[in-house]
């Protein structure tokens, strides 16, 4: 597609009927937050075929990608899983359960003091998350192949001052 060609998709007739039937709303916002939205389920679709490619959940990849990035030992506090994932800790202690289960995480506790607990990435699960990243990023290179590198970092900079707002201390 050349530069200035425009091309419609099914937003353009949502926010047109919307103009159609209610004129006295400005709904301009649909033309990016609709779209944002499409795309981010076949996103959420996308990777979860990725992962399950890998024999991972989506939810068990994140983890295990949490744990990728801290560095040898490759290990957390549950309180990390909660604040950095947003998750609540009747799930967290589900979904590390079930990590410990299938191999690709272990429980520890700190060595001077008995109630510090850590959950630590094993090597079947590093291996894992490893590979499923790096497909991760090749199909997602792939899927952005076609826009130029001054629009991706356009709308990355975008984006980034959406949620701004929302990076808040409870969102960490």
């Amino acid at each position: 597609m050349s530069t200035g060609e425009y091309r419609s998709d099914e937003v353009d007739e949502i926010v047109a009927a919307w103009r159609r039937e209610r004129g006295d709303l400005d709904s301009s916002p649909l033309e990016i937050f609709s779209r944002l939205l499409r795309l981010n389920r076949h996103l959420e679709k996308f990777r979860r075929e990725a992962f399950a490619a890998h024999g991972l959940d989506v939810w068990e990849f994140e983890m295990l990608s949490l744990l990728r990035r801290q560095g040898e030992p490759f290990q957390a506090q549950p309180s990390q899983f909660m604040n950095q994932l947003l998750v609540p800790s009747g799930t967290l202690t589900h979904r590390i359960n079930s990590m410990v289960e299938r191999g690709h995480a272990k429980r520890l506790q700190d060595e001077r003091d008995r109630r510090i607990k850590y959950v630590q990435a094993t090597d079947l699960g590093i291996a894992k998350s490893d590979r499923a990243m790096e497909d991760l990023l090749r199909s997602e290179a792939a899927m952005l192949a076609h826009i130029s590198d001054e629009d991706k970092a356009t709308v990355s900079r975008i984006l980034r001052e959406m949620l701004l707002p929302f990076s808040g201390a409870d969102d960490r």
